[in-house]
């Protein structure tokens, strides 16, 4: 049987998140294949873990589930994400924590929905990851890079860093994930996203490009007068603060075909609830203000 290897990075608030992608990638990927599923953990409970587990199990695919806990003390004092998290940072510590050759990573605000099997056996040629374009920032000039710094073409293609086929051998070789904290730690204003600004950097020119919708904003695919950004694309990414599990954005068309996903997993039923909501977001200003009463 041919073997595959997935990997996503997760805490608490991500889990729902990352039931939907792993289930959705191990449910699409090449049918002759087992899948060692390496979940990077950040925070999660142990009675979500174990409804990970049970997810993984009642897929009807062959597939093991592997926790790997980083040490998250290593990404301290790195900008943190739209979630006031360093779990981004989370998959820099993957390539010394699994012996995989090459590793299909996806972000854990994502599903995906068509076969990856023609990626996985892709000849990556001399590149370290192939990566889709980010439709967004398009050009390294869209990012707050220093160009001049680093010799880096302002109108060369950007990628984004959520849907990555890697070539963990290489990217060792190469001391990618070094290389990449000393840029954050070294570079802190030119890192507007976090480690994808600095892996555009470290990457540049190695990395080979797959098509726009590997890679495709769901806010986009929402809407109906975009052409080329569709729904059914083979990645729906939920890019940026707003993610389905949060109430508010819970309704868009896009959610939906992420709660279809959710329904495959132990999860299934579960939708944000608005009372639910407002008492987090009461716990978290008042948080906010015993913080601010404490530091003054």
């Amino acid at each position: 049987m041919k073997q595959t290897a997935i990997c996503s990075a997760s805490n608490e608030t991500y889990v729902k998140g990352v039931a939907a992608a792993l289930a959705s990638t191990v449910l699409n990927a090449p049918h002759d294949s087992h899948c060692r599923v390496y979940l990077l953990d950040g925070g999660i409970r142990e009675s979500s873990w174990r409804k990970l587990e049970k997810t993984m199990a009642g897929l009807g695919r062959s597939c093991e589930l592997i926790r790997l806990r980083p040490n998250m003390e290593t990404f301290a004092g790195l900008p943190q994400d739209w979630g006031a998290s360093v779990m981004t940072y989370a998959r820099l510590a993957l390539p010394q924590m699994v012996q995989e050759e090459r590793i299909l990573y996806v972000d854990a605000d994502m599903v995906i929905q068509a076969d990856w099997g023609a990626l996985w056996e892709m000849d990556l040629e001399d590149k370290l990851i192939a990566a889709a374009p980010d439709v967004i920032t398009q050009t390294l000039s869209g990012d707050r890079l220093d160009l001049v710094k680093f010799n880096l073409d302002g109108a060369a293609p950007y990628f984004q860093a959520g849907f990555l086929l890697m070539d963990l051998k290489r990217w060792r070789e190469s001391c990618v994930s070094e290389k990449v904290l000393t840029y954050l730690r070294e570079n802190p204003e030119h890192c507007r996203f976090w480690d994808q600004s600095a892996l555009n950097v470290v990457l540049y020119g190695r990395w080979k490009r797959l098509p726009d919708e590997w890679n495709t904003p769901a806010w986009w695919a929402d809407d109906s007068e975009r052409p080329g950004y569709a729904l059914d694309a083979p990645v729906l990414h939920f890019v940026g603060p707003n993610k389905p599990w949060i109430y508010g954005y819970h309704g868009s068309p896009s959610s939906k075909v992420f709660f279809g996903w959710l329904d495959r997993t132990n999860w299934k039923g579960w939708r944000p609830n608005g009372w639910r909501f407002a008492l987090k977001m009461v716990k978290y200003r008042a948080g906010q203000w015993l913080a601010a009463l404490r530091g003054r």
